[in-house]
């Protein structure tokens, strides 16, 4: 008969601290990411990464997200089994109108409700919950006690850090239970454990830390804990976690009390219909995992299960077809300098020269530490059909590195033609499974530590690449390298729309169309008509997009402009000029400029160059305007007949 698992609470000893939530859910919920993808998604995106992450062997990992509606003897057997008259009282005695009470009230009803609805989320192939009950760096601490903990592990996502807190959102008792088969362990049964992010409460007058813990209770110097605890499959089968039909070592989470946060049209279950909602599982796996899918790391079905029937009544299967075969076509071109024209075409290209910085730490990890290097990043596109034109994803770009996930899908530009596309960007061992080319075969060897520089600018939610991470910035000597991979998508969309997506050839003294367009650049005015009496005086720096052009013998942008100064106050005006690489975020690179030429009088003018990257003038109140000239050039690496750039100040 095994140990019953019991709910142990911290009391709040001393000065010991207490939240009134979940902070890693918290600060979760309130990531940008949110604003491009649901919650259903994010989940999808967590649990398949972490399998994935976590895979052994050189077979897929499998994940089945069952949803279990439970009735009758089964649904009393499963409150029994997770001594659920220890918990409710915990937490019915949280108070207060925050969104953790709220959410708590409703999960009490959830439950106390005549059909009561879980998900869970089971994987095979994968390590399980390996290390003991205190071990930081194995995963059951990480998953199951830390928050904010990630891994150190060369290649991966980022395992059980911030982003599993989607995990215990999805229950409106934010409460998951734990079972699993650990990796050379399998003798021992099931290890079975369980987590609530319960906040600090008080209860028949004694206060409470955050946090509950399912397991079996044990004391250690003495304050409370609770293990977990190792039984045979059949004793967790009350409680759901038994891994029925699992072949292999895994994990299994069950999450009591399920709803989506972020959805309204819910029936009488608090859910939508049940088929819906396993087929957009499904889809969501497809939608993100498509290149682990199809490179044969991952596969992923979801189930309806219902209390006293013995089969699923409803399973669906992710499969990379439909909306996603345009996006693997792209990944799987080798670069032959064919441009796709035509629906069904598809084209690659090779980024070479992209800069990664020397890699400073950690220093007890010498392996990992090199100098500066450079790298290859494939982009890849495939033309799609005027049938395909309601395609969700049309004309955008799928960011791809070796973990198999796309971190995220970037808006492309329009096409001129009115076509769409769907294009893919490989960098890091993503590389990998491209088709070969002769600048792949040269940079393969920098491969892993270019997916270690990736893997290090991924946020929290693991949806961008930013020189601003934390990891990033203590890991690498990042500085002069930041612009480049924050323009990174600005330059992929350049090279998909002059590179891959059009023939056209631009003429000799003229950059491409494109570029002069994205110049951002002022339109100017007369100083005559925009001057008004008592106007404050100011110096406009205008130039001219017509009488500019790209120089291919310099590498760079011939500008012509005008300064002029408006209004009609006294006293000396300034203004700066520089430019930059275009960025989606923040500033990109700095170009360079070089050999200024005033053409016409230079009296009442003065100017500073101290860098080279931006020029001030400033100007009397006897200056009115003339024109002038400079060449404007890229930092090392930026094709500037490619990469749009800004004018600022």
């Amino acid at each position: 008969m095994p140990t019953p698992l019991t709910w142990v609470t911290t009391p709040a000893l001393g000065q010991g601290r207490s939240s009134g939530g979940s902070a890693s859910a918290e600060l979760f919920e309130g990531g940008g990411s949110q604003r491009r993808r649901s919650l259903l998604e994010t989940l999808v995106r967590e649990i398949c990464q972490n399998s994935t992450d976590q895979r052994v062997g050189r077979k897929a990992a499998e994940v089945c997200f069952d949803l279990i509606l439970l009735r009758g003897e089964e649904r009393e057997a499963f409150l029994a089994a997770m001594n659920w008259q220890t918990l409710r009282p915990h937490l019915a005695a949280v108070k207060g109108a925050g969104g953790a009470a709220l959410t708590l009230r409703a999960g009490i009803v959830a439950m106390e409700a005549e059909t009561l609805v879980c998900l869970r989320i089971s994987d095979s192939g994968t390590a399980g919950l390996t290390g003991d009950d205190w071990d930081e760096e194995g995963n059951f601490r990480r998953l199951c006690v830390q928050n904010f903990s990630t891994g150190d592990e060369t290649g991966r996502g980022g395992s059980f850090g911030l982003g599993k807190a989607v995990s215990w959102m999805h229950s409106r008792l934010l409460t998951v239970l734990f079972s699993s088969s650990v990796q050379g362990m399998k003798e021992q049964g099931l290890r079975v454990f369980g987590r609530s992010e319960l906040p600090a409460h008080e209860l028949d007058g004694e206060a409470f830390l955050d946090g509950a813990y399912l397991g079996v209770a044990a004391d250690r110097d003495g304050i409370p804990v609770a293990l977990s605890d190792w039984r045979e499959p059949s004793a967790a089968r009350s409680l759901q976690l038994e891994r029925a039909g699992l072949n292999g070592s895994g994990t299994t989470l069950l999450i009591p009390a399920f709803h989506e946060p972020d959805r309204d049209d819910v029936g009488s279950l608090g859910i939508r219909d049940p088929e819906d909602l396993c087929r957009d599982l499904t889809d969501a796996a497809a939608k993100w995992f498509w290149p682990a899918i199809s490179w044969g790391r991952l596969k992923v079905r979801s189930r309806v299960l219902f209390s006293g029937e013995s089969r699923a009544s409803y399973e669906s299967q992710a499969e990379v077809g439909g909306l996603w075969a345009p996006f693997l076509a792209a990944s799987r071109v080798e670069p032959a300098g064919e441009p796709a024209l035509s629906p069904g075409d598809s084209a690659a290209i090779d980024i070479t020269g992209f800069p990664l910085p020397r890699r400073i730490h950690p220093e007890d990890r010498p392996e990992l530490l090199h100098p500066a290097l450079e790298t290859l990043i494939r982009v890849g596109v495939t033309r799609v059909s005027p049938s395909e034109a309601c395609l969700p994803c049309r004309s955008t770009i799928a960011m791809i590195r070796g973990a198999g996930m796309v971190v995220d899908y970037a808006e492309g530009l329009r096409l001129q033609d009115g076509g769409s596309y769907c294009a893919v960007t490989l960098v890091g061992s993503a590389l990998l499974n491209a088709a070969p080319s002769e600048a792949l075969e040269i940079s393969q060897e920098f491969v892993a530590d270019a997916e270690e520089y990736f893997r290090a600018a991924e946020p929290v939610t693991h949806d961008d690449w930013l020189p601003t991470t934390r990891r990033l910035r203590e890991s690498y000597d990042w500085r002069g390298s930041a612009g480049r991979l924050r323009g990174l998508r600005a330059e992929v969309r350049q090279i998909l729309q002059l590179r891959l997506l059009s023939d056209d050839e631009p003429a000799p003294d003229a950059g491409p169309e494109l570029l002069v367009r994205m110049l951002s650049l002022g339109e100017g005015s007369s100083p005559v008509a925009s001057a008004a009496r008592g106007e404050k005086p100011r110096l406009v720096i205008r130039i001219d997009r017509q009488g500019s052009w790209f120089d291919p013998e310099s590498g760079g942008w011939a500008l012509h402009g005008e300064l002029i100064r408006h209004g009609r106050g006294e006293g000396p005006v300034t203004a700066g000029l520089s430019f930059r690489s275009i960025a989606d975020s923040g500033l990109g690179d700095a170009w360079r400029i070089s050999g200024l030429e005033i053409h016409g009088s230079e009296r009442n003018l003065s100017m500073s160059n101290t860098d080279g990257r931006r020029l001030v003038f400033s100007v009397e109140s006897g200056f009115s305007a003339v024109p002038f000239r400079c060449l404007v050039t890229p930092p090392g690496g930026v094709d500037p007949a490619l990469t749009g750039f800004r004018q600022g100040g």
